[in-house]
């Protein structure tokens, strides 16, 4: 039978983790070709990220032994997910970040009241603290609630199995949970049916992939392994030999994915299913394609892809998308707080926003009504630069009183940030 740590009903905390929807792949699934597709969809947890189970756990464990402050070293999610249950459960939180952190998750930290210190190495001190919990991805309490996913989907899919269970790896404890449990169900008889556990990784750093593609025993770290999906930037994953083992095991298979394939899957996760997924949950879509593509996983097979969190938590993923497939990048970037137009250029925009206007128009509005004070063939200069990135055009030219006068205007995109 299954088990996770006994908590007395006093010391539980929750704020509505677990039991999240199982989509069908009802389009996507046509355009991949996989007839049987599902999306375990992560990113409505309460702050938007799997490790919600987990927090959940261990802030319940946490107080039950008499523990008043949580300390976390953390890539991203777990921190923003302890910050909000230790805000829940009254318990002080610090949380141990490497500066190059997703904002979103160190806007959550901040705003669940989390001390926050930036730190170069992220190895926790070995030294106890009097009544303080210390949670990494990797402990075994933090591990053992990632288990209730497949627990869930089991009783979502009536008490069947898939064909294949598709995870992003970064330490490697999703791939392994799933594996005991997938162990404990069958304790029971609840099923017969042989689920394979396919690991994902970005292709920047993949220890475990390359040590399944090399047939070794265990995984070796590297230095050199980087890759800008943050959370699963992890060189020395330390459940990589427990992951390798549960591919192994259940016949699985593990495959790396690059970034444009990564951006390729978010878009259409979003486009075809209304999941919008950060970069490491887009893994497991992605590993689908490429593993359909290249024939590994037939099309009438029973696949769920697990979703582990939300896009909104990485906005410069986010925006990247959003520059990619629209032409509203000069107002992303404006709105995101990156001017890199200056007040001058985005001055001229506005007024050629309201009418075609030439040279000597424009500088007397910019210095009138915008205060800029610029000279005329300044003017001049950023138009020229303006139109060289494809927001001005010239549109025509007039003769009057003997003066060569030369009108401009917006092109489609111009217009859009004006």
């Amino acid at each position: 039978m299954w088990t996770l740590p006994r908590i007395g009903e006093r010391f539980r905390i929750t704020l509505g983790e677990g039991n999240t929807t199982l989509h069908e792949g009802s389009r996507i699934k046509r355009e991949i070709r996989v007839d049987r597709l599902w999306f375990k969809d992560e990113t409505v947890e309460p702050t938007g990220s799997y490790l919600d189970r987990s927090s959940a756990l261990f802030a319940s464990t946490a107080l039950q032994i008499g523990c008043t402050k949580i300390i976390t070293y953390s890539t991203g999610n777990l921190g923003a997910s302890l910050a909000a249950y230790s805000s829940k459960a009254g318990l002080r939180m610090q949380a141990h970040i490497r500066p190059g952190i997703d904002l979103g998750k160190l806007y959550q930290m901040i705003a669940y009241g989390a001390q926050v210190t930036i730190a170069q190495n992220l190895r926790e001190k070995s030294r106890e603290v009097q009544g303080t919990a210390i949670a990494t991805e990797y402990d075994p309490i933090v591990n053992e609630a990632k288990k209730t996913i497949m627990l869930e989907i089991f009783c979502q899919l009536s008490q069947d199995l898939p064909d294949y269970m598709i995870l992003p790896m970064g330490q490697g404890g999703l791939a392994y949970s799933t594996y005991k449990m997938l162990k404990e169900l069958k304790t029971t008889g609840a099923s017969e049916a042989k689920t394979k556990i396919v690991g994902v990784q970005p292709e920047g750093c993949a220890p475990i992939v390359k040590a399944f593609e090399k047939g070794l025993e265990h995984v070796e770290s590297d230095s050199r392994f980087k890759t800008r999906v943050y959370d699963l930037n992890v060189a020395e994953p330390k459940f990589g030999n427990a992951a390798l083992k549960a591919i192994r095991e259940t016949e699985g298979l593990a495959v790396s994915v690059d970034e444009e394939e990564i951006l390729d899957a978010t878009s259409l996760l979003a486009e075809n299913e209304g999941i919008l997924a950060e970069s490491a949950a887009s893994l497991a879509i992605a590993g689908l394609i490429k593993l359909k593509k290249a024939g590994e996983i037939r099309g009438d097979e029973k696949v769920v892809c697990v979703i582990t969190g939300s896009g909104l938590k990485d906005p410069k993923v986010m925006k990247k998308i959003a520059v990619r497939k629209s032409n509203l990048s000069p107002l992303v970037e404006d709105l995101s707080g990156n001017r890199p137009l200056g007040d001058t250029k985005l001055a001229i925009l506005k007024l050629l926003s309201e009418r075609g206007m030439y040279g000597y128009q424009l500088w007397k509005q910019v210095k009138e009504r915008d205060k800029i004070n610029v000279e005329i063939p300044t003017i001049y200069q950023h138009l020229s630069e303006l139109m060289k990135l494809g927001y001005v055009k010239r549109t025509e030219s007039k003769t009057i009183l003997g003066r060569r006068r030369e009108y401009y205007s917006l092109t489609e995109k111009g217009e859009a940030i004006a």
